[in-house]
């Protein structure tokens, strides 16, 4: 299938295509607002092929997004690690 497209999510970009799967990490300013089965609408869309044409946008492409649905929300609690060290010297 020659059918995809280049969006930009959180400074990060990703390739998508129709009918497949993508794991997407920068929903931050939406995160906790996402549910699951939920649609969503990206409009930083960078570059579209569709066949042998190519659409490239500067920076995005004007009345173009992608649409697609949340299937399951990965957002826990950030785990913080800290290592301490005696002061003692050895």
């Amino acid at each position: 299938m020659n059918k995809y497209a280049i969006i930009d999510i959180g400074g990060k970009q990703l390739r998508v295509e129709q009918g497949r799967f993508h794991d997407a990490q920068h929903f931050a300013p939406v995160r906790h607002s996402l549910t699951s089965n939920m649609k969503i609408s990206i409009n930083r869309v960078l570059l579209i092929r569709h066949g042998s044409g190519v659409n490239f946008g500067y920076p995005w492409l004007d009345d173009a997004a992608v649409r697609g649905r949340i299937l399951h929300g990965c957002f826990k609690k950030k785990l913080v690690i800290q290592q301490i060290h005696s002061k003692k010297k050895k």
